[in-house]
Protein backbone atom coordinates (compact mmCIF):
# COMPACT_ATOMS: atom_id res chain seq x y z
CA UNK A 1 0.00 0.00 0.00
CA UNK A 2 1.33 3.49 -0.81
CA UNK A 3 -0.08 6.75 1.06
CA UNK A 4 0.16 10.65 0.20
CA UNK A 5 0.13 11.77 3.07
CA UNK A 6 -0.57 15.95 3.54
CA UNK A 7 1.13 17.47 6.81
CA UNK A 8 -1.10 21.19 7.19
CA UNK A 9 0.08 23.97 9.90
CA UNK A 10 -1.65 22.24 13.02
CA UNK A 11 0.67 22.12 16.09
CA UNK A 12 -2.06 20.35 17.54
CA UNK A 13 -2.05 16.78 17.13
CA UNK A 14 1.59 16.79 15.15
CA UNK A 15 3.47 14.64 17.60
CA UNK A 16 1.19 12.30 17.87
CA UNK A 17 1.04 11.96 13.89
CA UNK A 18 4.19 11.61 13.07
CA UNK A 19 4.51 9.11 15.60
CA UNK A 20 1.50 6.88 14.11
CA UNK A 21 3.08 7.44 10.59
CA UNK A 22 6.20 5.86 11.85
CA UNK A 23 4.24 3.06 13.38
CA UNK A 24 2.32 2.36 10.46
CA UNK A 25 5.13 2.12 8.54
CA UNK A 26 6.61 -0.25 10.58
CA UNK A 27 3.69 -2.31 11.67
CA UNK A 28 2.16 -2.74 7.95
CA UNK A 29 4.97 -2.15 5.71
CA UNK A 30 2.91 0.56 3.98
CA UNK A 31 5.11 3.00 2.11
CA UNK A 32 3.95 6.51 2.91
CA UNK A 33 5.29 10.02 1.62
CA UNK A 34 4.58 12.64 3.27
CA UNK A 35 3.51 16.43 1.53
CA UNK A 36 3.81 19.00 3.62
CA UNK A 37 2.51 22.23 3.35
CA UNK A 38 4.93 25.17 3.56
CA UNK A 39 3.30 25.90 6.67
CA UNK A 40 3.20 22.57 7.48
CA UNK A 41 6.71 22.15 7.12
CA UNK A 42 7.54 25.51 9.59
CA UNK A 43 5.36 23.71 12.11
CA UNK A 44 7.85 20.65 11.59
CA UNK A 45 10.66 23.00 12.77
CA UNK A 46 9.09 24.57 15.67
CA UNK A 47 8.13 21.06 16.69
CA UNK A 48 11.90 19.67 15.93
CA UNK A 49 9.84 17.09 14.17
CA UNK A 50 11.34 17.81 10.38
CA UNK A 51 14.49 16.27 10.49
CA UNK A 52 12.97 13.41 11.83
CA UNK A 53 10.37 12.95 9.37
CA UNK A 54 13.11 13.30 6.95
CA UNK A 55 15.20 10.48 7.81
CA UNK A 56 12.21 7.83 8.39
CA UNK A 57 10.26 8.91 5.24
CA UNK A 58 13.35 9.89 2.47
CA UNK A 59 10.63 10.65 -0.03
CA UNK A 60 9.54 13.69 1.63
CA UNK A 61 7.98 16.87 0.19
CA UNK A 62 7.11 20.39 0.42
CA UNK A 63 5.16 22.58 -1.30
CA UNK A 64 6.50 24.99 -3.82
CA UNK A 65 2.69 25.81 -5.14
CA UNK A 66 -0.96 24.36 -5.47
CA UNK A 67 0.94 22.31 -8.47
CA UNK A 68 4.59 21.97 -6.98
CA UNK A 69 5.02 19.36 -6.62
CA UNK A 70 2.86 17.48 -9.17
CA UNK A 71 1.02 15.92 -5.95
CA UNK A 72 -3.27 16.29 -8.15
CA UNK A 73 -1.37 14.09 -11.08
CA UNK A 74 0.21 11.27 -9.28
CA UNK A 75 -2.96 10.81 -7.26
CA UNK A 76 -5.03 11.41 -10.27
CA UNK A 77 -3.01 8.45 -12.05
CA UNK A 78 -3.20 6.21 -9.44
CA UNK A 79 0.29 6.48 -8.03
CA UNK A 80 -1.30 6.09 -4.55
CA UNK A 81 -3.56 4.04 -3.13
CA UNK A 82 -5.41 6.83 -0.79
CA UNK A 83 -4.79 10.35 0.31
CA UNK A 84 -4.68 11.52 3.98
CA UNK A 85 -4.43 14.94 5.22
CA UNK A 86 -3.66 14.56 9.23
CA UNK A 87 -3.83 16.82 10.94
CA UNK A 88 -6.05 19.23 9.13
CA UNK A 89 -5.95 23.10 10.32
CA UNK A 90 -9.34 24.90 10.42
CA UNK A 91 -7.48 27.15 6.88
CA UNK A 92 -7.59 23.64 5.18
CA UNK A 93 -10.72 22.22 5.60
CA UNK A 94 -12.56 25.86 5.08
CA UNK A 95 -10.73 26.05 1.72
CA UNK A 96 -11.97 22.41 1.05
CA UNK A 97 -14.88 22.66 2.18
CA UNK A 98 -15.66 25.49 -0.71
CA UNK A 99 -13.85 24.38 -3.05
CA UNK A 100 -10.58 26.44 -2.63
CA UNK A 101 -7.74 25.05 -4.54
CA UNK A 102 -4.83 27.21 -4.14
CA UNK A 103 -2.53 25.24 -2.02
CA UNK A 104 -0.97 21.53 -2.97
CA UNK A 105 -3.18 20.12 -0.37
CA UNK A 106 -6.02 21.78 -1.04
CA UNK A 107 -5.71 21.11 -4.98
CA UNK A 108 -4.40 17.67 -4.30
CA UNK A 109 -7.75 16.60 -2.27
CA UNK A 110 -10.19 18.47 -4.61
CA UNK A 111 -8.34 16.47 -7.90
CA UNK A 112 -8.30 13.39 -5.88
CA UNK A 113 -11.94 13.13 -5.47
CA UNK A 114 -12.59 13.55 -9.29
CA UNK A 115 -10.94 10.37 -9.78
CA UNK A 116 -12.80 8.98 -6.67
CA UNK A 117 -9.34 8.54 -5.06
CA UNK A 118 -10.36 7.95 -0.93
CA UNK A 119 -9.38 11.38 0.69
CA UNK A 120 -9.41 11.14 4.17
CA UNK A 121 -8.93 14.07 6.77
CA UNK A 122 -8.71 14.17 10.12
CA UNK A 123 -9.71 17.87 11.30
CA UNK A 124 -8.25 19.08 14.46
CA UNK A 125 -11.09 21.64 15.01
CA UNK A 126 -13.81 19.52 15.47
CA UNK A 127 -16.05 20.63 18.69
CA UNK A 128 -16.57 23.77 19.54
CA UNK A 129 -15.20 25.05 22.49
CA UNK A 130 -12.08 25.66 24.41
CA UNK A 131 -9.63 22.44 23.55
CA UNK A 132 -5.85 22.14 25.25
CA UNK A 133 -3.05 21.84 22.69
CA UNK A 134 0.81 20.37 23.80
CA UNK A 135 3.27 23.06 22.53
CA UNK A 136 7.22 22.28 21.94
CA UNK A 137 8.00 22.90 24.87
CA UNK A 138 5.76 21.04 26.62
CA UNK A 139 3.52 23.37 27.76
CA UNK A 140 0.15 23.31 27.74
CA UNK A 141 -2.05 26.13 25.73
CA UNK A 142 -6.16 26.63 25.43
CA UNK A 143 -7.59 27.26 21.89
CA UNK A 144 -10.52 28.14 21.23
CA UNK A 145 -12.60 26.14 18.59
CA UNK A 146 -14.84 28.57 16.67
CA UNK A 147 -18.37 27.25 15.09
CA UNK A 148 -17.75 28.61 11.98
CA UNK A 149 -14.58 25.95 12.08
CA UNK A 150 -17.09 23.12 12.95
CA UNK A 151 -19.42 23.88 10.30
CA UNK A 152 -16.93 23.73 8.07
CA UNK A 153 -15.86 20.12 8.84
CA UNK A 154 -19.37 19.65 8.86
CA UNK A 155 -19.60 20.40 4.90
CA UNK A 156 -16.24 18.17 4.64
CA UNK A 157 -18.70 15.51 5.78
CA UNK A 158 -21.08 15.79 3.18
CA UNK A 159 -18.94 15.87 0.38
CA UNK A 160 -18.85 13.01 -2.16
CA UNK A 161 -15.48 11.41 -1.87
CA UNK A 162 -14.00 13.30 1.26
CA UNK A 163 -14.06 10.86 4.69
CA UNK A 164 -13.74 12.93 8.12
CA UNK A 165 -12.06 11.35 10.33
CA UNK A 166 -12.79 12.04 14.40
CA UNK A 167 -9.43 10.91 15.63
CA UNK A 168 -6.10 9.52 14.79
CA UNK A 169 -7.10 6.04 16.15
CA UNK A 170 -9.30 5.69 13.03
CA UNK A 171 -6.35 6.02 10.65
CA UNK A 172 -4.74 2.85 11.41
CA UNK A 173 -8.37 0.95 11.16
CA UNK A 174 -8.23 2.34 7.15
CA UNK A 175 -4.91 1.01 6.77
CA UNK A 176 -5.61 -2.48 8.45
CA UNK A 177 -9.05 -2.25 6.35
CA UNK A 178 -7.04 -1.82 3.23
CA UNK A 179 -4.32 -3.27 3.98
CA UNK A 180 -2.98 -5.20 0.50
Amino acid sequence: MKVAWGITGSGDKIAETVGLMERLKEEYGIEIVPYASKEGEVVLKFYRLLKRVKEVFPGYKVERSANAPFLASKLQLGKFDLFLIAPATANTVAKIAHGIADTLLTNAALQAIKTRLPVYIYPVDQEVGDVTTILPNGREMRIHVRKEDVRNVETLRDMDGITVLKSLDEVEEIIRGRDI
